[in-house]
């Protein structure tokens, strides 16, 4: 596995959060994929439609603070079927939870949500008004955050299969969390200081060697609670 990354945009106030994290989640949830279908006039929209992002569980989930596990309680947690841990030599172990939405690493545990986004293939465009209106959705969600806990950071992370090479999945990654940064500060009016944005390309998938079914849900774009 790749362990290298980039990152492409970060908010001034990223950094104590950081800090806190030494290397930003990666998660792994089911529904998000990347390749654009044979007809996308009739299949993507159908799609889109089916995934459509729950507006009232995105604000909960992003009301949710980042939880401190305390000291020799991290080996603690909960293994499930639903759990993958990802061990990287020089970084921190990363368990993610699909049942409980969160990651846990370094120490923290940090809600997720992952946006329904289709984007054409290959490229950062956004696919249908399904994709737009589920970024106006997390919009919506994080500015009620914002309403009460004016310090929350949020990560908006980019993260492909390992299908292609490292260097194309890197910067495909890159752009397509860079689109959603700009379109949530550009077009919805999110502050700049509340977000950052990542881009992993092909370093944390859960299917390495999957079937292309299994591989679309490593195409993904999220949003985690930072702080």
């Amino acid at each position: 596995m790749k362990n290298k990354h980039v990152i492409i945009v970060s908010a001034a106030l990223v950094c104590n959060a950081l800090a806190q994290a030494p290397s930003p989640p990666v998660i792994v949830e089911e529904k998000v994929t990347e390749t654009a279908p044979a007809n996308p006039a009739a299949e993507a929209k159908g799609k889109a439609a089916q995934h459509r992002l729950d507006a009232a569980m995105a604000r909960e989930r992003l009301a949710t603070a980042p939880l401190e596990i305390p000291a020799g309680k991290v080996g603690d947690v909960e293994r499930t079927v639903e759990t993958t841990t990802i061990e990287t030599p020089g970084k921190p172990t990363r368990v993610y939870s699909t049942e409980r939405n969160v990651v846990i690493v370094g120490g923290r545990e940090l809600p997720y949500l992952t946006l329904p986004v289709l984007f054409v293939e290959g490229t950062a465009d956004l696919l249908d008004e399904e994709s737009r209106l589920a970024i106006e959705d997390t919009s919506t969600a994080i500015k009620a955050v914002l309403a009460t806990n004016p310090t929350a950071i949020f990560d908006v992370e980019g993260h492909t299969s390992t299908d292609g090479s490292d260097e194309m999945n890197m910067t495909l990654s890159a752009d397509r969390s860079r689109r959603i940064y700009t379109e949530l500060i550009e077009r919805y009016g999110i502050p700049a200081s509340a977000l950052a944005a990542h881009g992993y390309g092909e370093n944390f998938p859960k299917y390495p060697n999957g079937t292309e079914e299994q591989m679309a849900l490593d195409r993904r774009v999220l949003v985690v609670r930072m702080k």
